[in-house]
């Protein structure tokens, strides 16, 4: 979750995070010219912190986890949710529960089987329940706060059941590529989590570092391709770690580095690769990284707790020229707190950009705060130098309307992310962040809502220790409107799809006239690859089910059918 490896805005960080498909066309390559063998070098943006639950990673480092583990669901590069480890998944007639159908002869890396119980027991570890004597405090708690109850039956059938029903359930469970199975020598051993990561992607983990990781080929990967040969094709994908996207794109240029990932926020080093196109070749998601602010309303002290500081906040910030400046138009601002292709979209009740109103907000903000005027806050940013210059970016555009600061708070992207999941948020006045990641609600809700659980929520993880430390913590505005929860509640129960439709955008009006979350830049992520490299197979990789799989999103690059010619 859920910031952050993008060099953006205050390192934007999500929990995040999206799920984006190939919008460059690129010809797929003949199953019969893939080559098995050779090895990589992929450059990313931030340090992998580690693999166990409560290791909340976005960007680059997701991407590598991602390269080591599977997920029940996948999506396709239409955006639709494909089975993966699953072989089916079906609801009842109300949303409230779902079944999935689990894969047979599914093992780790490791040996060890993946069933239905292996499944429930992630599942139960990321929602806070014990598996035998373990738990893990994740924000996947608060993400997971509707699910009521899991039953493995047998081997192959997981049932889940909801709190409240859910119809867009799917993008929960898929959580922008994080919701991932690990294997129980992994999640049995407390003291190893983080380190020991065991999943059944197409690769494993033969050494790690958080700035140096080597991943070798899973030789028990239960996948082959069309023509019966046995998944993935390259031996060893080699990670490294290039903060600095200046670095980064040498990298790639030079073929010091056979690809490398970058985010928006690299926008001048992504246009100046563009333009050496005899150098690299370009892969880009669909831009479905929802941006948004989220002013913590609770943080002792804070101005936001007030509409009018909100108000002048939200419309402080010409966000179209920020995207025209700093991402070089690379980002898309679509007035909303999601994008156009959103089931949440519309604009009404968005601020926008008016210096004479966040003048005149600030003004009556500092009215407001009485004794405590002036109105002044803190932004924070990761340790690039690239999210350091968006940041102030954005400061020199508020302090026009008349909004303090102190200075700016620089760490670590995992630092930040993990600071504002585990209840330091109260360090920061905004949240900056994408939790509005792909086209559905599933996964942008939970970010919204005034408590995890609800006053009347059945699930047992609700009164414990982890369920109150957690109730709030997703929240990112850590707001107390209650209105926003009803809102919500009322499109998740609307089984039909034309009302909840109409439902989700009035829940998003109130959201956006309250400055609960306050919209910014929409993004992507691409990929590029050194053409000295000679790299086949990309995109055309196909998942479980025949449909193309996503080629590039928030989890980054889809390995699993890449090949070195």
């Amino acid at each position: 979750m859920k910031a952050r490896a993008t060099k953006w805005l205050a390192g934007f960080m999500a929990a995040a995070a999206v799920s984006t498909m190939a919008t460059t066309s690129h010809a797929a390559s003949k199953p019969s010219a893939a080559k098995r063998g050779g090895s990589i070098t992929y450059a990313i943006d931030a340090t992998v912190s580690g693999w166990c639950f409560s290791n909340a990673l976005s960007g680059g480092p997701l991407g590598v986890t991602r390269m080591v583990y599977e997920s029940l669901v996948e999506r396709d590069q239409k955006g639709n949710f494909i089975p993966q480890l699953a072989e089916s998944f079906t609801p009842d007639a109300a949303n409230k529960v779902w079944t999935f159908k689990i894969r047979t002869g599914i093992k780790f890396s490791n040996g060890e089987d993946f069933n239905a119980t292996v499944a429930k027991e992630n599942i139960d570890l990321s929602s806070g329940r014990a598996v035998g004597s373990v738990i893990y405090g994740s924000t996947g708690i608060g993400v997971n706060a509707n699910i009521l109850s899991t039953e493995a039956p047998d081997a192959t059938t997981l049932k889940i059941t909801l709190d409240r029903p859910d119809a867009d359930f799917l993008a929960l469970m898929y959580r922008a590529g994080r919701y991932v199975m690990r294997a129980p020598a992994q999640y049995k051993n407390s003291s190893t989590c983080a380190t020991n990561g065991i999943g059944t992607g197409p690769f494993k983990i033969a050494t790690f570092d958080p700035s140096a990781i080597t991943l070798v080929r899973n030789d028990l990967y239960w996948r082959k391709d069309a023509a019966g040969v046995q998944l993935p094709y390259l031996d060893q994908i080699n990670v490294t770690v290039v903060k600095e996207a200046s670095q980064r794109a040498a990298a790639v240029r030079k073929g010091a580095v056979d690809a490398a990932f970058f985010t928006v926020g690299d926008a001048t080093f992504i246009k100046n690769l563009r333009s050496r196109k005899k150098d690299v070749t370009e892969y880009q998601g669909h831009v479905g990284q929802w941006g948004q602010w989220m002013p913590n309303q609770n943080k002792t002290g804070s101005p936001f707790k007030y509409l009018n500081c909100r108000l002048a906040a939200a419309f402080a910030v010409d966000w179209n020229s920020y995207n025209k400046v700093r991402f070089k138009g690379l980002g898309v601002y679509s007035g909303s707190i999601v994008g156009k292709e959103h089931t949440m979209f519309t604009t009404d009740g968005a601020p926008t950009y008016d210096l004479a109103k966040a003048k005149d907000y600030v003004s009556k903000c500092n009215t407001d705060l009485g004794s405590a005027a002036p109105f002044k806050i803190t932004l924070y940013a990761d340790t690039s130098t690239q999210s350091l210059n968006n940041v102030k970016y954005v400061q020199t555009q508020m302090e026009k309307a008349g909004i303090q600061f102190n200075p700016i708070y620089q760490a670590e992207s995992a630092v930040l992310i993990a600071s504002i999941y585990r209840g330091g948020g109260n360090l920061f006045d905004f949240a900056e962040g994408t939790p509005a990641e792909g086209p559905g609600s599933g996964y942008v809700v939970p970010f919204f809502l005034t408590k995890a659980f609800p006053a009347n929520a059945q699930s047992p993880v609700a009164n414990t220790a982890y369920g109150k430390g957690y109730n709030t913590v997703i929240a990112l505005g850590n707001h107390s409107d209650t209105n926003v929860d009803n809102l919500i509640y009322a499109a998740q129960g609307t089984v039909d799809p034309t009302a909840r439709a109409t439902a989700w955008k009035k829940a998003t009006a109130y959201i956006q006239s309250q400055a609960v979350a306050i919209p910014t830049i929409h993004s992507s992520v691409w990929t590029f690859v050194n053409k000295k490299s000679k790299l086949g197979g990309i995109g055309s990789f196909k998942g479980p089910d025949g449909s193309l799989a996503s080629m590039m999103d928030t989890k980054g690059f889809e390995w699993t059918g890449v090949w070195k010619g």
